[in-house]
Parts: C-alpha cells; sequence; structure tokens
C-alpha cells in the first residue's frame, strides 16, 4: 500500500474514531434484530425523518406503524414514546420507555428520556432512581440528566448529540 493510501485509511479509522460517539447517541442508530421485516424498518426511517424535523404527531405515525409492521426493536419504542414526552402524553411515553428497557434493560438513552417523562410528572424520587442507572451506564448522558434534574427541567440539555 503507498503511504497516500495508508494515510486515507488512517484518516477514515480518525474520522470513525472521533464521529462514533456521536453516532451512538443518535437515534437512527438502530440494532434491528433478526426477523424484522424491511418495511418495518422503512417505517421507522420514515418517523426518523419527521423525529428529526420536530414533528412530533408525523413521527409518532410512523414509529406506530413500524411498530404494527413487526418492528419491536427498542429503538422504535423508545423514540415513539420520546414523541409523545413532547406531545404532552407522559404516561403513554413512560410506558413505552419501560417497553424499551424491557426489550434491552442496558439501553442508557431510554433510561435517561424516562427520568426526563418522571420529572415532567413531577416525580423527582423516580427520575433519580433512573439517574443512578444511567450514571453507571453512560457518564456524559448522565451528566445531561443530572444538569436537567437539577433545573427541574426534563427538556434541558435534551438530546445533546443533535447539537
Amino acid at each position: 500500500m503507498t503511504g497516500t493510501g495508508n494515510m486515507r485509511s488512517g484518516l477514515l479509522i480518525l474520522i470513525t474514531i472521533i464521529l462514533l460517539p456521536v453516532a451512538v447517541r443518535a437515534a437512527d442508530v438502530t440494532e434491528v434484530p433478526a426477523g424484522v421485516s424491511t418495511t418495518a424498518v422503512k417505517a421507522f426511517r420514515a418517523g426518523l425523518e419527521f423525529h428529526k424535523a420536530k414533528q412530533w404527531a408525523s413521527a409518532v405515525k410512523e414509529y406506530e406503524r413500524a411498530l404494527a409492521l413487526g418492528g419491536r426493536f427498542p429503538e422504535a419504542f423508545n423514540n415513539l414514546a420520546y414523541c409523545y414526552r413532547k406531545l404532552g402524553q407522559v404516561d403513554k411515553a413512560i410506558e413505552l420507555y419501560k417497553t424499551a428497557i424491557q426489550l434491552r434493560p442496558i439501553f442508557p438513552q431510554a433510561h435517561d428520556y424516562l427520568a426526563r417523562a418522571y420529572l415532567a410528572k413531577g416525580d423527582r424520587q423516580a427520575a433519580l432512581r433512573e439517574y443512578e442507572i444511567v450514571r453507571r451506564l453512560d457518564s456524559k448522558l448522565a451528566h445531561c440528566l443530572w444538569a436537567a434534574i437539577q433545573k427541574n427541567d426534563p427538556d434541558y440539555n435534551d438530546m445533546p448529540w443533535s447539537n
């Protein structure tokens, strides 16, 4: 391999290392379980586009469609819950976050958002219990969540990786 080839490979690795922490937290990074239909994944990705545009009601429709098509993976429940929380349907969001966590108990983002939903309901103790879980799973996310708890604002420092 030439020096230029080595430099390109090194540059690609460096870019991957730099971008990976951001990508890992993004809502569109999905571990789709085996057997999930491509139609469900397409509906999920359509929901993501609305989600990114903060068009919560449209995102809900697509995420619901993804679930109806068999897209029962944690990110689908997590993202759907997030949209319901943004639409003010906090109780529904809490149940959906719990489903995401049942499917993947070690899902820092779902625990973070569940804490924020509890905070939105005024249940600081439940938010703090979820914070402790997030603290063990992802220190950067825990830092953002702690700031939201301290400000008593579930939307404070929400989705810090989207900036």
